[in-house]
């Protein structure tokens, strides 16, 4: 099996935990809701990317495919039903003037994104959904390692 199937297994994995897990308390429902506002922004930036030629279309694409993921799953843990809106526009921040110039936009929205899911398990109730968050997480920090790659930084 590749990599890349490999992880797309553990993904739908993650989303299938969140989605027969039942809704979150109030506190893990809030933390949850944070993460989906961070999973949509990294969608809407994805989605942005794509349309302007600032990420290679296979990456873009890859990556987009993910966020998609964690939005269902992390929508489906709060209880929603149906089709939600879509990815806002991406916030004040990201650069689309060049390839390089977005992977360094979008590395640092995943860093804060991966940041943020590490702060939310430490205080998470929900045992049930401390795994697949965890997953999502372990998603992110490959999203940086493919946008470092972009960048030409040393992985070592």
């Amino acid at each position: 099996m590749s990599a890349t199937s490999r992880r797309d297994v553990l993904i739908g994995a993650a989303v299938a935990s969140l989605a027969i897990a039942r809704p979150a308390a109030a506190s893990d429902s809030d933390q949850l809701r944070s993460l989906l506002a961070l999973e949509r922004s990294l969608a809407g930036a994805y989605e942005a990317a794509l349309a302007r030629g600032a990420i290679e279309p296979a990456l873009g694409e890859l990556l987009l495919g993910h966020e998609r993921e964690h939005i269902r799953g992390l929508e489906q843990a709060l209880g929603r039903k149906g089709p939600q809106a879509t990815a806002p526009a991406p916030k004040v921040g990201i650069d689309f003037a060049s390839r390089q110039a977005f992977a360094r936009s979008a590395l640092q929205l995943e860093r804060t994104t991966v940041d943020t899911y590490q702060e939310v398990l430490t205080t998470f109730h929900n045992d049930r959904l401390t795994g697949p968050l965890g997953s999502i997480m372990a998603c992110g920090a490959q999203h940086e390692v493919a946008l470092r790659q972009v960048l030409g930084e040393d992985l070592l």
